[in-house]
């Protein structure tokens, strides 16, 4: 696998036009969905997007991309420990 910064290595760029549209590249997967927080399993680890009447208003996996649209209060990446991250997203479903 290439490093990051490398043209060949992951991508993730994220775009926020006035907390209320956001366009996310290197998705690769929806953890979880819900009007007030969508998680997110990036090339760069978990994205957690906390907000109002948060909704998804594109989705092509394939491609890596993310659209979101609704009110958003924050950005949370967690921490990558050497592992997916999983299982912190676990630790957290079963709080």
């Amino acid at each position: 696998m290439a490093e990051r910064g490398t043209t060949l290595g992951p991508s993730h760029r994220l775009i926020m036009e006035e907390r209320e549209n956001m366009k996310l590249t290197g998705v690769r997967k929806v953890q979880a969905f819900e009007p007030k927080e969508i998680t997110l399993e990036t090339d760069l680890g978990l994205l957690s997007v906390r907000g109002e009447r948060l909704g998804v208003k594109h989705l092509d996996l394939q491609q890596g991309e993310v659209h979101i649209e609704g009110y958003i209060d924050s950005l949370i990446y967690a921490r990558q420990n050497g592992s997916s991250g999983r299982e912190s997203l676990v630790k957290r479903i079963f709080r």
